[in-house]
């Protein structure tokens, strides 16, 4: 991207009066490099360089960017419509290219920055905006993202909080327990786990930095020491009452239940405080869908036959439950809150979640109901089935040394 000047319908190089940008992550799975070799798939790369600048001829500026899976197009968005040029190169790289007499197809994300929308005429910056834009396309799975003048800071504001939690790591993050009671005696038989990260002097929720951790992996240090923090946790809580047991709740995604170092480490922790496998409910949001006959499905179905409780969190929220409830060895089954919440209102709801309740109970599954105000929700909760239960009326999340046990 030397000379970041366009080339207008007429032909003559000018800088553009209204700037467009549109930058090209081109084999963004990496599919190309591994089967086709370096030497190969850089030629692809250049023949989708020259495909691209022929298509679009003499209405656009199509270089390298800074990779060379990155093309980038300069063009006058007052000469040419932003959708029009857009349009183009998608429509030409859905065509194979050639190399050697062989053709290949080339996966590609495309990002869109033009001066209007984004705000900024700087060509620069409106590169910077459009690979932005091409990254907000390959995380969202979309083929197009045009980038709005908030993209670049808030990347910027996604950059900071991943090295924020890169630091907090080992220090900063602390969990918080929540009961789970039996419905009909309404005792606290166990405690769900919640991660909490201390910003200083806030103590942020998982919404806020969860989808960060998750996506540079830091979930996984994150997460092993979570689980060790609330298994810790048990075994004191099991020491002060010997008259009873609890269990603890702690929350899987897909990505940790896909680590090969998560089953040797509950299996240590087990052995370590000396714990019921049974204690330990293994919780899977329904809407983490968890391919079949993948590693995480190994791990769980690893950690049922150690004895631990399978759990699927938040039923109702997606589609993969029934699935989930006949292909997984399921246990426990919670209701979203947001079913719970509505029951009072909706009589159609109910039957919905009385049909959940009466499969969960012929398969021998327990049933929480999430999210749980007020006294006036227990006796149609029981009508309904559930077994257990758990929001702020039975008592909102709190760290261990507030919690004063029965």
């Amino acid at each position: 991207m030397d000379d970041l000047t366009a080339v207008t319908g007429t032909g003559a190089r000018s800088r553009p009066t209204e700037p467009g940008v549109i930058a090209i992550s081109l084999d963004h799975s990496g599919v190309l490099i591994p089967s086709l070799g370096f030497a190969t798939a850089r030629a692809v790369y250049s023949a989708a360089l020259d495909a691209v600048r022929s298509e679009l001829g003499d209405r656009a500026r199509v270089s390298s960017g800074p990779l060379d899976q990155v093309l980038v197009v300069l063009f006058d968005a007052a000469v040419v419509a932003a959708e029009d040029m857009t349009a183009a190169t998608i429509d030409r790289l859905s065509r194979p290219v050639s190399v050697d007499g062989r053709e290949f197809f080339v996966q590609s994300r495309v990002g869109l920055a033009t001066a209007a929308r984004f705000g900024d005429s700087d060509p620069k910056i409106l590169s910077e905006a459009a690979l932005g834009a091409a990254h907000i396309a390959i995380n969202t799975g979309v083929h197009c993202h045009e980038a709005d003048s908030a993209l670049l800071s808030e990347l910027r504001r996604e950059v900071e909080l991943r090295t924020a939690i890169a630091k907090a790591v080992d220090t900063d993050f602390e969990m918080h327990y929540q009961p789970i009671v039996s419905l009909d005696s309404k005792e606290v038989l166990g405690y769900e786990s919640l991660l909490r990260w201390r910003a200083g002097d806030r103590l942020l929720a998982p919404g806020e930095f969860l989808e960060a951790a998750e996506e540079t992996s830091l979930i996984l240090p994150i997460g092993k020491a979570g689980t060790s923090a609330a298994l810790k946790q048990l075994d004191r809580w099991n020491e002060c009452t010997s008259s009873k047991s609890f269990f603890v709740a702690v929350n899987f995604s897909a990505r940790q239940l896909s680590d090969p170092v998560l089953l040797p480490h509950i299996e240590r922790l087990l052995a370590e405080f000396e714990i019921d496998p049974s204690a330990i409910w293994v919780e899977i949001t329904e809407q983490d869908l968890i391919k079949f006959a993948s590693p995480a499905v190994r791990t769980i179905e690893a950690l049922a036959e150690l004895g631990c409780t399978i759990c699927v969190d938040d039923l109702g929220t997606g589609f993969a439950a029934l699935r989930y409830l006949a292909d997984l060895p399921i246990s426990v089954v919670k209701i979203d809150r947001s079913l719970i919440s509505s029951l009072m209102d909706q009589k159609s709801l109910r039957s919905i979640v009385e049909a959940i309740c009466d499969i969960s109970r012929a398969l021998g599954i327990d049933t929480v109901a999430e999210g749980v105000e007020s006294e006036d929700q227990l006796p149609l909760l029981k009508d309904l089935g559930f077994t257990h239960a758990q929001g702020y009326y039975f008592g909102r999340p709190a760290a261990a040394p507030d919690i004063a046990l029965a």
